[in-house]
């Protein structure tokens, strides 16, 4: 192995080397895993080295095309292990990829190498390609002559077979190539152990059974472990910084971590099927369906999607539990298929009648649009998410947050329809409730859990994201508990037309029509309409109406009591009269406009209660 001093007394002081001293496995004081597959997350410092020595010379420029990290850069790194047995028990053949991720650095790297379990110690060799150069370069890496000999010995035997399928090293793409050495923490000291057997009652000698028991088990729980790598080609060294090392989990533990984070995505995204069926049972009129936002539905579709995309990423990442990515992926695509398009296009179909026909050309005009905004906002918005969680620079974190802001203000359209339109009651409050904690599910499992599966470490916004949708949904709440305009400054608010104001009743032609004249004129917000038939005297006294004048109701037929004081605002509440001077009980009409917003005589259009 050819070293340059200052990495040769690092890698020495990692894997315990001294003077003379040989890497042959040798039974040690402390007692290490025999199994060390798993999968690590950790922080690294890349330094480029400047001493050099005739064995190890440095390259002063390192190869066109070549991109190393720059010098004193902080990042972050995945390593994927999966290992082999050998004839020696003692000895494990491993293979995986190391993701070295920085803000102008990122590379995934091929690795194979071998670990022993008595010192746990383990020298790998990090290439871009799995290619026959980098086995032989791997057996060159190891330190010492005697370790040096059992690699060459079993890492031969082993990669005897895979040699002919490997590249010819003129046949990949070169980079920065790494020599690899990682030292484990033990399992526990002889001497805490001892101590707790003696505590317990146990003798000393149950301690090398234990010992052993521990050395077999197939999986650990927790792997710790300091690393080192060295590129010869453009002479720099990446470790683990000062008292921080790799953390891990084995791979049975972490494939039963996706079971969790998938059971707990279906039982999400059921309850958002639920609950989105509910509100579509809410919804089941026009005159209902115009009180939703047709862009608030587009934004959770787009969410929706997001998080389809991001799964089908993750199930074709992560082999080893591909399938739990696939189904949460399956089911999203379901719950967006199956009820979000649904609900979206009954809603656009209803509120944009003049472009909603596809057979002509303007509606298909409209069509291609949305297609086109929907991917221009889908395939960037993927590949952000892709380079943010592959290590993207400050900016693409700045733009991660600002997109995750802009998509988690999907309640904002409809607080603007309930406040430009002056309604409320179109979500239910359990649909209002219920969608803004779960659609937090996502975003917070995977930037403020530390131990997501994505590996991916806290964001602090995600916290100012949780409070900013929260608050967007209890405004939702007071429009419909307080009013729809509640928060809009009185002299702000536009004028709306009042069915309650007071009126003057002109004989009817029909018992079961009535028709009114206006005492203090038109209601804002109405446009000045003559009354479909109108006689009798203008200055009858409203409070003492006679039999002919007495209004009828046309969808009940039952009188309507309409003789009350002009400044009596409660008492005017149990009638309503529409801009086309059609008088209705209050409840009657309510009910009507809940299916449409049409006077149920002349058919003319109505504003909104």
């Amino acid at each position: 192995m050819s070293l340059p001093p200052p990495v040769r007394h690092n890698v020495d002081a990692l894997l315990n080397i001294t003077s003379g001293r040989s890497t042959e496995p040798v039974p040690t004081a402390n007692s290490y895993f025999d199994n060390v597959s798993g999968i690590y997350s950790g922080r690294w410092l890349a330094e480029h080295v400047t001493q050099a020595t005739q064995l190890a010379p440095l390259n002063s420029s390192i190869p066109e095309g070549y991109k190393r990290p720059g010098d004193k850069t902080f990042g972050r790194l995945t390593i994927m292990l999966d290992s082999d047995e050998l004839a020696d028990k003692t000895i494990r053949l491993l293979h995986g990829t190391v993701h070295l991720q920085a803000d102008d650095y990122s590379a995934i790297l091929s690795l194979q190498g071998l670990y022993w379990s008595s010192c746990g110690s383990a020298v790998l060799y990090a290439a871009w390609e799995p290619n026959a150069q980098a086995a032989m370069d791997l057996v060159r890496a190891v330190p010492e002559k005697d370790a040096f000999l059992q690699a060459k010995s079993f890492y031969g035997e082993a990669m005897k077979e895979r040699l002919p399928s490997l590249e010819r090293y003129e046949d990949v793409a070169h980079n920065c190539d790494y020599q690899f050495y990682m030292q484990f923490d033990p399992v526990q000291s002889p001497e805490r152990r001892l101590a707790g057997n003696d505590k317990k009652g146990h003798s000393a000698g149950d301690l090398s059974e234990d010992i052993r028991f521990l050395q077999t088990i197939a999986q650990p729980s927790e792997l710790q472990a300091q690393l080192i790598m060295y590129s010869p080609d453009c002479s720099v060294a990446i470790a683990s910084p000062q008292g921080q090392g790799v953390s891990g989990i084995g791979i049975e533990r972490y494939r039963r971590k996706t079971i969790y984070y998938a059971l707990a995505a279906l039982t999400v995204l059921l309850s958002q099927a639920v609950l989105l069926v509910c509100q579509m049972r809410h919804t089941p009129t026009p005159a209902a369906l115009a009180k939703i936002s047709y862009q608030m539905l587009s934004i959770q579709l787009i969410i929706d999607s997001f998080t389809f995309t991001l799964h089908i990423i993750g199930c074709l990442s992560l082999g080893n539990v591909y399938i739990v990515f696939a189904v949460v992926a399956f089911l999203t695509f379901m719950v967006l298929g199956m009820f979000g398009v649904r609900y979206l296009s009954v809603v656009w179909r209803l509120q944009r009648p003049d472009v909603s026909d596809a057979s002509t050309n303007e509606g298909r005009r409209e069509l291609w649009m949305i297609y086109l905004r929907f991917y221009l906002i889908l395939i960037p918005g993927t590949s952000l998410f892709y380079t943010y969680l592959d290590g993207g620079g400050q900016l693409v974190q700045w733009l991660v947050c600002a997109m995750m802001f802009a998509m988690y203000s999907y309640w904002i359209p409809q607080i603007w329809r309930n406040t430009k339109r002056g309604t409320s009651g179109g979500l239910r409050r359990d649909y209002v409730i219920g969608l803004t904690l779960l659609r937090l599910f996502f975003p917070v499992y995977l930037f403020g859990y530390a131990g997501n599966i994505a590996f991916n470490p806290p964001a602090a916004f995600i916290w100012v994201l949780c409070a900013y949708s929260i608050a967007q949904a209890a405004v939702l709440l007071l429009q419909d508990a307080v009013g729809p305009r509640f928060f809009v400054p009185a002299h702000l608010r536009p004028e709306v037309y009042d069915y309650h104001r007071p009126l003057a009743l002109a004989a009817p032609a029909d018992a079961n029509e009535s028709t009114v004249v206006d005492i203090d004129g038109p209601s804002p917000g109405s446009e000045q309409q003559e009354p479909l038939e109108q006689t009798g005297e203008a200055d009858q006294d409203v409070s003492e109406p006679s039999a002919e004048t007495v209004p009828h109701c046309a969808i009940c037929l039952a009188p309507v009591d309409s003789a009350v004081p002009p400044a009596n605002q409660h008492d005017r509440t149990t009638y309503m009269v529409t801009p086309c001077h059609h008088i209705y009980h209050t409840e009657c009409l309510s009910q009507w406009m809940d299916i449409k917003l049409e006077c149920p005589v002349c058919r003319a259009s109505l504003p909104p209660a």
